[in-house]
């Protein structure tokens, strides 16, 4: 789903060569809009260059979505400046993004809750031509995020969630899903979640995301030690459950973690009761967001 309060914002002119300007905080991501405005400029075969200024980003590596958002920011302006008309999906084929997950695709173009069709492995009879070298899985359903509702992030400033090519290999280390195990977690999404997404049914959205939450993590413990990947996020998270907190997980990689609120006050109260609780602890950090139910915007002048 896409999160209001964590964005990535650039501004983009036509220059003669190709730059790319940050801030303090937005310095580790300014090689990387290179690398991606670099790509799109030999495959599309564009003259001149562009000044980026990044001004804001989403925190990298964190499970949040980062490359994904801000690849297709810069192929978007590039393209738009460059009188180009091309789809998030066509830049996500250029940049390589999305090769395992449409969902990033997805929240650029439209924001809410994105349920794309997965990638099919090789040999699959229901394969629908997907694989990880084809172009991203297609989204299949997208719904609003309450309005109502918000969703606490747990931040582990200090460590990373596993991506690149540690990534990769996490992937071929894991054992794939029985039959039995995929048709459990379709149930969970496409008989639980979704419906009580769409009834604004809260309890039963929250019990939901966590149970998928819970058999996936597990999962993946051993490529990531344990159901989450950070230990502290998980004491958070195991806490939040014991103060009536129903809907929980990890979000992608990790390492942040995510708890679902029914409202701005229950949120506003969990979050200083969580900041109190872990007040000496200087590496983790807590927001509470909203749901973003529209995709990007593009402003010129």
């Amino acid at each position: 789903m896409a999160l209001e309060g964590l964005c990535t914002r650039l501004h983009a002119v036509l220059a003669d060569d190709l730059r790319v300007d940050g801030t303090d905080q937005t310095s580790s991501a300014t090689e990387r809009a290179m690398d991606f405005a670099r790509i799109l400029n030999d495959r599309l075969g564009l003259k001149g260059g562009t000044t980026f200024t990044l001004e804001e980003i989403v925190p990298d590596h964190a499970g949040l979505g980062s490359g994904t958002q801000l690849g297709l920011a810069v192929g978007m302006a590039l393209t738009k400046l460059h009188g180009l008309n091309m789809s998030a999906g066509e830049l996500a084929r250029l940049l390589g993004r999305g090769a395992r997950s449409g969902i990033g695709i997805g929240v650029f173009e439209r924001g809410g809750v994105i349920l794309d069709g997965g990638v099919a492995m090789e040999g699959d009879d229901n394969s629908l031509g997907h694989s990880e070298d084809g172009p991203p899985p297609p989204a299949i359903s997208r719904l609003a995020f309450p309005n109502e509702w918000r969703v606490m992030l747990i931040l582990e400033a200090r460590s990373k969630g596993l991506h690149g090519g540690k990534e990769s290999d996490a992937f071929d280390a894991l054992p794939p899903y029985s039959s039995q195990q995929a048709a459990t977690l379709c149930r969970i999404v496409l008989m639980q979640a979704l419906p009580a997404l769409v009834e604004r049914d809260f309890s039963g959205f929250s019990r939901a995301i966590t149970a998928l939450q819970e058999a996936v993590g597990d999962h993946f413990v051993s490529v990531q030690g344990g159901r989450y990947s950070n230990s502290r996020v998980g004491e958070v998270l195991s806490w939040l459950s014991g103060q009536g907190i129903r809907g929980y997980g990890q979000s992608s990689w990790g390492p942040t973690g995510f708890a679902f609120c029914e409202s701005e006050e229950e949120a506003a109260r969990m979050i200083e009761k969580t900041r109190q609780k872990w007040r000496d602890d200087d590496g983790l950090q807590f927001m509470v967001c909203g749901g973003r139910n529209h995709g990007h915007l593009i402003e010129t002048s």
